[in-house]
């Protein structure tokens, strides 16, 4: 029998380790970076998982944008949604836990494609746009926000055969006015750029342009900077898929 007041030493054990690890880095952005990292548990439990840490030295406005992600992702909870584990700060900053996806990301796709002189399967990228619609229409009915941000970097496949939206960071609420342009310009509507706003129209026309780039193996809206990829989307001149590409099916082009 333990002395009165001695600590447990399952309890001692667990408490001297780090509920979570980071590993290796995956990739960085303007919010902070995001490793690949394990949930520390007991008995040797590992779990792999995602952390999303704010950029270190971060300004309060950028801290409050990154508390205001993770809220938004703690009410979404679909198996096509990167699902969101905890929010919690790791090595003294502030970090969004995540899962870990076990596949590869729509851009990886798209350029293994590219390197083998062939155009994705038709099939297969409907059903891949299928299911963004799918969490698109849960995100906007269960929060009433736009991601913003739908890009092939943001959306991923797994191994089973899943698709996932990833990425809230600059999502917002659906319609609102913003004082800057967000998001990758050559997905983006074109009211995002006008008049910088976005609703869950934006969300689906940025799809329409995922889906184009996976049908053709080109990009809706090219350029060699930003501004002339701006210029694209706002005159707003859509070619065919099935010019590109004949084995697209009418009903697919329509």
């Amino acid at each position: 029998m333990l002395p009165s007041g001695s600590p447990d030493p399952v309890e001692e054990g667990v408490d001297t380790v780090a509920k979570y690890r980071i590993l290796d880095e995956l990739g960085a952005g303007g919010m902070g970076k995001v490793y690949r990292g394990l949930l520390i548990g007991r008995a040797g439990f590992q779990r792999p998982i995602v952390i999303k840490q704010v950029r270190r030295g971060g300004d309060a406005q950028q801290v409050k944008l990154f508390v205001e992600e993770a809220r938004r992702y703690a009410v979404l909870d679909h198996e096509n949604i990167g699902r969101i584990f905890d929010f919690e700060e790791v090595d003294g900053q502030l970090c969004i836990i995540l899962e870990l996806i076990d596949g590869w990301s729509l851009v990886e796709y798209i350029a293994r494609h590219n390197e083998d002189g062939r155009l994705p399967d038709v099939e297969l990228s409907v059903f891949i746009v299928s299911r963004v619609c799918r969490a698109l229409q849960y995100v906007f009915e269960r929060a009433r926000i736009a991601h913003r941000d739908i890009s092939p970097s943001n959306i991923m496949m797994t191994t089973e055969g899943t698709v996932k939206l990833i990425d809230f960071g600059i999502a917002a609420r659906s319609g609102a006015r913003e004082s800057y342009i967000a998001g990758k310009p050559a997905y983006m509507a074109p009211e995002m750029v006008v008049e910088r706003r976005a609703d869950h129209r934006s969300d689906i026309f940025a799809l329409g342009t995922v889906l184009y780039e996976m049908l053709t193996g080109e990009r809706l809206f090219p350029g060699d900077t930003a501004d002339k990829v701006l210029e694209q989307v706002v005159v707003g001149n859509i070619p065919l898929a099935k010019d590109t590409n004949p084995d697209v099916p009418e009903a697919v082009q329509e």
